[in-house]
C-alpha cells in the first residue's frame, strides 16, 4: 500500500477571473471611453481568508453541475440562468467574449463558434499549456459571476487592482485551479514508477481544517479548507482514477499545536492503522515491507506540519517537498522542478553516502568491514554457524568495533574488534553482534575507556542453502577454516589488520572485497609491515583454500554480492488484487536487511557510552556490497 498524506492550505486554491465583455463592450466605447490595451482579459486570484469557504463552496455547486450536464448550448444556458453564482447571472452570450487561451477551442472550431464532438466530454477540464499536466477544471462554458473584486487576492498587485477595478464591469470565475496537487501527483506516480510500485493500491488523504479568525466579527468556519479538499478529492477522481481519496477533516484551531495533535492521534493515525492491521492480518511480520507513506511537505501552519511529522514518524514516511509554492501563480505554469523527493533517512539529516565521500576513520572501518565480510563468506559451510551458531534465525549479522588508544610514546593507535551475533540458546536469549564485539574489546584490554571508543560498523548477511553446508565445498579446497582464520594477524594497539595481496606463480589472491586501495588510511609503515608479514599465506598449486580468483567465485555464486546498487524499497501490493500466497512466498525470499539498525538491548549499551562519548558513532550499511554508508550519533 502507498499512502500520500496531503495537508490542504489556501496555497492549493487558484481561480481565474475573467472580464465579460458583451458585443456593445467589445465593439463601441463605454462612456466615450475606450479601455487602453493594458487592460488584462483574465487574471489569477484567490479568495481572501474568511471568505474561502464560501467561494470554494460556490465553486464545488458549479463543478458538480457541469460534471453531471451534457455539453451543448441549450442545455448550459439554461443551467448558467438557473445557477447559483456570487452575483448577478450572465447570458450565453458573454462566452464568445471569454479570453480565447481559457477556451482551448481549435481555431476552426472557434470560427464555427461550437467545440470539436472529441472535445464535449472533457471540455471543462484544465491542463496546463506548457506541460499539458491536468492542472484544474474550466468553467467558461458557465462562468460564475463575481459581485466584487475585493473579495479576491488578486495577482499583480494594487496597481493592477485598481486597472482591473476601473475597467472591468462584468466579471467571474472561469477555471478554478489546484496548482500544488496538480504537481505532487505526477511526481508521487514517478517515485512509485521508479521503485516498481506502480501496480500498488494508492491512497490518498487529504487534511482539511479552519482556524480562528482574528476579526472576531468573521464566521469561525469562513476559512475552512474542507470544501476545498473535496475539489481536489473530485480532481484526484478525474484524471487519477486508480487513486483512493480519504478526507480528514479536523475542524477549527488548525494554529495550536496541541489541537491537531490531538486530531492526529484521534482522527488520522487511527485510519492509518486500520490498514496496517489489514496488512498484518495478511501477510504477518511481512507487512513493513508493503506499507509505504509519503507526506507532502507543501504549505500550512508549522503547528499543522509538525505534529503530522511527529504522529507519522513511526511510519519512517518518504516526503514529497514543494519548496516552490508560487510558480503557478506567477507564470500560470506547472513545473517539476518544483517538487523533491526525499527518502526518510534523508530527512532524518543521515544521508547515505559512498565510502569515498567518507571520512578517514569511517574508511577504515568499511574496509575492516569488508575483509571480515569476505572471511565470513569464505569460510560459510565449514563450520557450524548455520546448524548450531545460527541454526534459528540464520541472519548472520557482523560488527567492527573501532577504538583510539595511545601507545607508550602518546601515538594514537587504532585498534580494531570483531563481533558476531549467537544464537546457541534461545530461552536464554541471543548475543547481538554489537555486544559481542564490545565486550571482546573490554575482555582484551581492562583499561578500555568509553571515550576510547570511535565508532562500530554493522552489516546483515545472508547464510547461502540450507542446513549446515550452505556453500558447496570446493573439491581442491583442503586447508581449514581455522587455519585461515589463524593466520590473521593479532588485533593489537600498533596495527590494523591487512590481506596481503600477491601476484605469485601459483597466482595466489586474498579476500579483499570491493577494497582494492593500496593505502592504510593512517597506518604506520612499521604496522603495515608488520601486518604484510604477518598475513603472507604459502599455498601451491590447488591444494590452497585461496585458489585462483575464489572472490570472484564467491561474487558468482552468494547472493551477499549481489545486492542492488541502489537504495531498495519492497515492491508493495494491493490488498484487493494479490494473493497472500503470492506474498508470503516474497517475503520469504532472501531480501537484504540492510541497513540494519542497533536492536533495543544494543542500544541501550550505545547510549550508555554515548553519555561520556557524544561523539560515538554507528555506521550501517546500504547493502551487503558496503559501497555506501549511513553514519548516526547516538547522542
Amino acid at each position: 500500500m502507498e499512502f500520500l498524506v496531503h495537508n490542504i492550505s489556501h496555497s492549493d486554491l487558484i481561480v481565474e477571473l475573467t472580464w465579460l465583455r458583451d458585443d456593445d463592450d467589445a465593439h463601441e466605447p463605454r462612456n466615450g471611453h475606450v479601455p487602453p490595451p493594458s487592460v488584462p482579459r483574465s487574471l489569477l486570484g484567490r479568495p481572501k481568508f474568511s471568505l474561502f469557504q464560501q467561494i470554494s463552496q460556490t465553486i464545488m455547486d458549479k463543478v458538480e453541475e457541469l460534471r453531471a450536464a451534457p455539453v451543448n448550448s441549450t442545455h448550459l444556458s439554461s443551467s448558467c440562468e438557473g445557477s447559483d453564482s456570487l452575483g448577478e447571472s450572465p447570458t450565453n452570450a458573454t462566452t464568445q467574449h471569454l479570453h480565447p487561451s481559457m477556451l482551448d477551442i481549435a481555431p476552426e472550431q472557434r470560427r464555427r463558434g461550437r467545440r470539436a464532438p472529441e472535445q464535449q466530454s472533457s471540455g471543462w477540464k484544465a491542463r496546463c499549456h506548457d506541460t499539458q499536466s491536468p492542472v484544474g477544471f474550466k468553467l467558461d462554458q458557465c462562468p460564475i459571476p463575481v459581485a466584487s473584486l475585493h473579495d479576491f487576492q488578486i495577482r499583480g498587485g494594487s496597481e493592477t487592482f485598481q486597472l482591473i477595478a476601473t475597467h472591468w464591469k462584468k466579471v467571474a470565475i472561469t477555471a478554478v485551479y489546484f496548482p500544488l496537487i496538480a504537481l505532487l501527483l505526477p511526481k508521487w506516480v514517478q517515485v512509485l514508477r521508479e521503485f516498481k510500485s506502480e501496480s500498488s493500491r494508492q491512497l490518498i488523504y487529504l487534511i482539511s481544517g479552519a482556524g480562528i479568525p482574528r476579526n472576531e466579527a468573521h464566521s469561525i468556519h469562513g476559512n475552512s479548507t474542507e470544501t476545498t479538499a473535496q475539489l481536489i478529492a473530485l480532481f484526484v477522481q478525474q484524471y487519477y482514477p486508480q487513486m483512493s481519496v480519504t478526507l480528514v477533516h479536523s475542524g477549527s484551531n488548525i494554529f495550536r499545536f496541541d489541537d491537531n495533535v490531538q486530531f492526529m492521534t484521534r482522527e488520522l493515525r487511527p485510519r492509518l492503522e486500520a490498514h496496517r492491521e489489514t496488512l498484518v492480518d495478511r501477510c504477518g511480520d511481512a507487512w513493513k515491507a508493503h506499507f509505504h507513506v509519503t507526506i507532502a511537505y507543501t504549505d500550512g501552519p508549522p503547528a499543522r506540519l509538525s505534529a503530522l511529522n511527529a504522529s507519522l514518524r513511526i511510519y519512517k514516511p518518504s516526503y514529497l517537498h514543494l519548496w516552490q509554492l508560487r510558480t503557478f501563480w506567477h507564470e500560470r505554469k506547472l513545473s517539476m522542478a518544483d517538487v523533491d523527493f526525499h527518502s526518510f533517512e534523508n530527512i532524518e539529516a543521515s544521508p547515505c553516502v559512498t565510502v569515498t565521500d567518507a571520512d578517514a576513520m569511517t574508511q577504515t572501518l568499511v574496509k575492516e568491514m569488508r575483509i571480515f565480510r569476505d572471511q565470513f563468506l569464505q569460510a560459510e559451510g565449514e563450520g557450524e554457524v548455520g546448524n548450531f551458531w545460527l541454526r534459528k534465525s540464520r541472519k548472520p549479522v557482523l560488527a567492527v568495533l573501532l577504538i583510539e588508544k595511545e601507545d607508550a610514546q602518546g601515538v594514537k593507535r587504532l585498534i580494531v574488534h570483531r563481533g558476531m551475533n549467537c544464537e546457541v540458546s534461545m530461552p536464554t536469549g541471543s548475543l547481538c553482534a554489537e555486544r559481542n564485539a564490545i565486550g571482546s574489546a573490554l575482555a582484551s584490554d581492562p583499561t578500555l575507556k568509553r571515550r576510547a571508543l570511535k565508532m562500530i560498523g554493522v552489516l546483515s548477511l545472508n547464510l547461502e542453502g540450507g542446513g549446515g553446508s550452505s556453500v558447496q565445498k570446493r573439491e581442491e579446497t583442503t586447508t581449514s577454516v581455522s587455519t585461515t582464520f589463524a593466520d590473521i594477524p593479532h588485533v593489537g594497539k600498533f596495527q590494523i589488520s591487512k590481506l596481503k595481496e600477491e601476484a605469485t606463480t601459483t597466482e595466489t589472491t586474498t579476500l579483499r572485497g570491493d577494497n582494492e586501495e593500496a593505502s592504510d588510511l593512517g597506518v604506520t609503515a612499521v604496522a603495515r609491515s608488520q601486518a604484510v608479514s604477518a598475513t603472507s599465506i604459502n599455498v601451491t598449486g590447488a591444494s590452497s583454500l585461496f585458489i585462483r580468483s575464489p572472490k570472484r567465485r564467491l561474487e558468482v555464486e552468494n547472493s551477499n554480492y549481489q545486492s542492488p546498487r541502489k537504495p531498495k524499497r519492497p515492491r508493495t501490493f494491493s490488498c484487493d488484487d494479490t494473493s497472500v500466497e503470492a506474498l508470503l512466498s516474497a517475503s520469504e525470499s532472501k531480501t537484504d536487511r540492510n541497513p540494519l539498525a542497533p536492536c533495543g538491548a544494543c542500544k541501550e549499551w550505545l547510549v550508555k557510552i554515548a553519555e561520556a562519548n557524544p561523539a560515538f558513532r554507528v555506521v550501517t550499511f546500504d547493502n551487503s556490497r558496503c559501497r555506501s554508508v549511513y553514519v548516526n550519533q547516538i547522542m
